[in-house]
């Protein structure tokens, strides 16, 4: 059995120091619980043992956790479950966020909310969920924003920024979006913008 799945292997190969790469950079354990829930990763799946740790006992929703192993888990997810199909992962990435926010403890946000205000006030949604990395918005036209996510090198590789791209449309979308759409561009190896446009 490999030790790791191909992108994992690859993505950890860009990395200075592979999962143990930047600590500074966590995210809420939420996130890998939502998603290991609908896609678990069984002993069976080849994954670091820092990250096979993490899988086997999750912490509680509210701890924090290297983003890098978070990262990892995804890319094991769209390996594994996936076969690497970009278009079926990016898809379930889609329909878990769109899910997630419609459960009691998100809906009332999205009811009261505007695309644009979401996208406005990221910044702060964002910090909640997210250290390490910092993201602001620039308005480039009406309905049409960017956000710029400035993070160490190599974070964010291109099946982390699609999944994310999906998430942030599922999120307008939630809030009433229409015609939705999210673009990202991995402008260097510290700078990850997504362009949301929609009706």
């Amino acid at each position: 059995m490999p030790a790791t799945l191909p992108t994992i292997d690859e993505y950890l190969s860009a990395l200075p120091n592979a999962e143990a790469s930047h600590p500074e950079c966590c995210v809420k354990a939420s996130l890998i619980r939502n998603a290991l829930a609908d896609k678990p990763l069984g002993r069976e799946v080849p994954l670091p043992p820092a990250v096979r740790a993490l899988v086997d006992a999750p912490p509680p929703v509210s701890v924090w956790i290297p983003e890098v192993h978070f990262n990892v888990v995804m890319h094991g997810i769209r390996d594994w479950h996936f076969g690497g199909r970009r278009e079926d992962f990016v898809a379930w990435v889609y329909s878990q966020n769109r899910k997630l926010f419609s459960t009691t403890l998100y809906r009332a946000i999205f009811l009261v909310v505007s695309p644009e205000r979401l996208l406005v006030n990221m910044e702060k949604r964002w910090a909640s969920l997210r250290c390490g990395t910092e993201l602001t918005h620039r308005r480039l036209a009406a309905n049409d924003l960017e956000l710029s996510v400035r993070t160490p090198p190599n974070l964010y590789s291109t099946p982390v920024a699609e999944g994310m791209s999906n998430a942030v449309r599922a999120a307008i979308d939630s809030a009433g979006a229409e015609q939705s759409t999210v673009e990202h561009r991995i402008v260097s190896a510290t700078d990850v913008r997504f362009r949301a446009r929609w009706k």
